[in-house]
């Protein structure tokens, strides 16, 4: 709970409460003891400040490995304005506007750029969405906005590789209540390494990655990202979630680890199986739980029912 002194200041404390049994067994009173929580509680906020930095590197790490997909999607809205916009001028410089057809193709080459900017737009704003830095706040979210949030980068990859993407989601979708700047590097890290184990020994027809959501317990929503990969060699599965250990030469060998980390503060575990022996073709499910909103409003209520609101007011 939370302690006032008498100069005006709050800390955090510990109480421990314990009965004052006399020879006879009877309860004759309480011994308490109080400890002050403060400096552990400044390590706590130190540490997630690190998690948050290390996160927000990671995050750029990411779109600096998807530099060439991302100015490849931006080239295509910026070479068909380009190409409206010359074709605007050479009317207007032909002479036509004079011609019945000209204000009709003036305006429709108008709306096409106007398209084409805006889905330039929304490729720059998704970056930018995901790697700008924020402070931690959950909230509780659909899990479909999630996938959302994260399917135009998915998708600038899964086109380069042919990757058909499939979403798994129940009407209607379960919420769940989570960092979604987190939780969203981590459905993006699943995808991502989902769609590269399909590039290089899976057939094209064959390349899906199905993106699926279930409340699977009253207090848990369980996300999954399946792959038609080769599977996780044993040696691998063993390392996989190790700080730095990374099977790409380009890669940073951050992205799992990062992911567990985020998953685990939010109280749920990250895992996955190989669907079939591995190299068979038949793929890798990674799968993490996220707290339920129903969950979250019954602790919520339980804890507002057990805390009192009245702060103790100890000496300074």
């Amino acid at each position: 709970t939370i302690f006032m002194r008498r100069n005006g200041e709050r800390f955090p404390v510990l109480i421990f409460e314990a009965p004052l049994v006399d020879g006879q067994g009877r309860h004759t009173g309480w011994m308490s003891s109080v400890l002050d929580v403060s400096a552990q509680r400044r390590v706590e906020e130190l540490s997630r400040q690190q998690q948050e930095r290390l996160q927000a590197t990671a995050r750029l790490a990411t779109v600096g490995e998807m530099a060439s997909l991302l100015s490849h999607e931006l080239n295509q809205p910026l070479a068909a304005i380009a190409s409206y916009a010359a074709g605007s001028l050479n009317l207007l410089e032909a002479g036509r506007p004079a011609d019945p057809e000209a204000p009709a193709m003036l305006r429709q080459a108008a709306q096409r750029i106007a398209e084409q900017a805006e889905r330039a737009g929304r490729v720059i704003k998704s970056v930018h969405d995901f790697v700008r830095r924020r402070e931690q706040a959950r909230e509780a979210v659909r899990a479909d906005v999630l996938f959302d949030a994260v399917m135009p980068l998915v998708r600038l990859q899964a086109r380069k590789s042919g990757t058909r993407i499939e979403l798994d989601l129940p009407d209607p979708p379960p919420r769940v209540v989570c960092d979604r700047t987190m939780v969203e590097q981590v459905l993006l890290n699943l995808t991502r390494n989902g769609i590269q184990a399909m590039e290089t020994n899976t057939e094209l027809a064959d390349r899906v990655l199905t993106l699926r959501a279930r409340q699977t317990h009253e207090r848990w929503v369980t996300f999954s990202v399946v792959d038609r990969g080769p599977g996780i060699a044993a040696d691998v599965a063993n390392r996989l979630f190790t700080p730095f250990f990374t099977t790409r030469s380009e890669g940073m060998g951050l992205g799992l680890s990062l992911c567990r980390t985020v998953i685990e503060q939010h109280g749920g575990a990250l895992d996955f199986v190989n669907l079939g022996s591995v190299g068979t073709g038949r793929g890798t499910e990674f799968r993490f739980t996220l707290p339920s909103e129903a969950r979250e409003r019954a602790a919520a209520a339980a804890l507002a029912a057990e805390t009192p609101d009245a702060a103790a007011e100890l000496p300074s």
